[in-house]
């Protein structure tokens, strides 16, 4: 998910970034004139219109109009307002500040410039003085209007403050993109880790549940990979239920055949000798047939049974030790052997009828594969550290396995097509059954071609894990 989530993380703040940079960019270039420059022609525009009406107001109609008409522009404009005199004497105004005096006195002095003058201060409170001179019947009026910096701020921003506006925001931009591209990507995060749960074996596997009252095609296709899981489950353990229901429905009609295999030997004995290699070739296939159901029986227990294992102390030495002495006693009637070259002292809590069984399929589907007159080499590893790896190695002297069949032979019936030959050949169950059996356990099986020829299978157990 990190690199879906950061790709449309990166994305989308990279846009917003990218419209505010323009944003910037273009109501600087295009402004015909600078923000500062305007300001001053507004506000002095506008409070030349405020002294002139209260001068012509005071002049027409007295004081009381004046007063009445220069406190609804306080009001309106949010501006402090004082009228002065010819004289210099304020006609209108309370709380006049020093600055405001000084700037009337300055404006009613100079020529009869009817021009608006301007001025900031920061003490004792950030303000911008605004005095308009107006010309009357009565002489040379003033009107100095005291602006709060809220009003005019944005003139003196420093860069540095830019920049923090700017920070801020990204930043809020950044998180906004970071909810969407969370919201997005979480759910296929979620799809993934189902889709790799129910390729990992896991048939129960569902994300429909994770993703929430979504109602979007993402919330669509989490409920379709469900119907699919559903629909794959349920094909499975039927195929899985027909298994073992045939492979236990073989077995009666083959103890019957062994009990008429055992009749027809007694009768051949004395009636018809010559019907006894014919009797032998029965025996060794309904044998092999046997052996086919009983590897059956086996994969489909491994593949229904979800309960724990019953786990037990192992003495995995021991029990690697008498899989080898009883396959090399099987191997030297087909001019073969096993050898144990690594027994290690190890401890393992688990299984020991499925362990049992997983090594054991392994050896002799070695000794069946390797050339004659070699060993198959057995080795076992085990770390004194918790935690560590106990690995079971097993390596045979035959053609190898070409790459990419390495993880299909733990297929059920898969084999090579040399190995379907009648002499070499098995049922195609055993490394399947060794795979099952090793993955209850929380271990893993692999192959591999050695170097110097034949197959190398390696059998890994986490002690941890036991």
């Amino acid at each position: 998910m990190q690199r879906l989530f950061l790709k449309i993380f990166l994305w989308f703040w990279s846009a917003m970034a990218l419209v505010v940079l323009v944003l910037v960019v273009a109501t600087a270039t295009t402004q015909s004139e600078p923000v500062e420059a305007r300001w001053r022609d507004m506000t002095g525009t506008a409070v030349r219109i405020y002294a002139q009406t209260a001068v012509e107001m005071y002049e027409r109609e007295g004081a009381d109009a004046m007063v009445v008409y220069l406190q609804r522009v306080e009001r309106t404009a949010r501006m402090k307002a004082t009228l002065f005199d010819a004289r210099g004497g304020e006609m209108w105004g309370s709380g006049t500040s020093d600055h405001a005096k000084r700037l009337a006195g300055v404006v009613r002095g100079t020529s009869r410039t009817e021009e608006t003058t301007i001025e900031f201060h920061t003490r004792p409170a950030p303000v911008a003085l605004i005095a308009q001179p107006v010309n009357g019947v009565g002489g040379r009026y003033v009107l100095v209007s005291e602006v709060p910096r809220s009003r005019f701020a944005f003139l003196f921003a420093e860069p540095g403050a830019f920049l923090l506006r700017l920070l801020a925001v990204l930043l809020t931009a950044g998180l906004v993109c970071y909810g969407l591209a969370r919201y997005l990507a979480a759910p296929v995060e979620t799809l993934r880790a189902g889709v790799r749960r129910l390729a990992s074996g896991d048939l129960s596997a569902r994300v429909g549940v994770h993703v929430g009252g979504r109602r979007d095609e993402i919330a669509d296709l989490s409920r379709d990979f469900d119907r699919m899981a559903e629909r794959i489950e349920s094909l499975v353990m039927s195929q899985r239920r027909l298994l073992g229901d045939i492979s236990h429905e073989l077995r009666s009609p083959l103890a019957r055949l062994s009990v008429a295999l055992g009749l027809a030997r007694r009768r051949a004995g004395t009636e018809a000798p010559g019907v006894t290699g014919a009797l032998d070739r029965i025996e060794r296939e309904s044998e092999r047939l046997n052996e086919l159901i009983g590897q059956l029986l086996t994969l489909t227990r491994l593949e229904t049974d979800t309960e724990q294992l019953e786990r037990t102390a192992i003495d995995l030495r021991d029990l690697v030790r008498q899989v080898v002495e009883d396959s090399d006693f099987e191997a030297r009637g087909r001019d073969r052997s096993v050898q144990f070259i690594v027994d290690e002292p190890c401890q393992y809590s688990g299984n020991a009828e499925l362990l049992r069984s997983a090594i054991e399929n392994v050896v002799r589907n070695a000794v069946r594969y390797t050339a004659v007159n070699t060993a198959v080499e057995v080795a076992l590893r085990c770390s004194s550290n918790e935690g560590a790896d106990v690995l079971i190695s097993v390596r045979d002297y035959g053609k190898g396995v070409p790459e990419e069949a390495l993880t299909e032979i733990f297929r059920p019936f898969y084999r090579l097509t040399e190995a379907r030959e009648r002499q070499t050949g098995g049922t195609g169950l055993g490394l399947a059954i060794a795979e099952r059996a090793v993955r209850l356990h929380g271990g893993t099986v692999r192959a591999a071609n050695a170097d110097e020829g034949g197959l190398v299978v390696e059998i890994r157990l986490l002690t941890r894990g036991g």
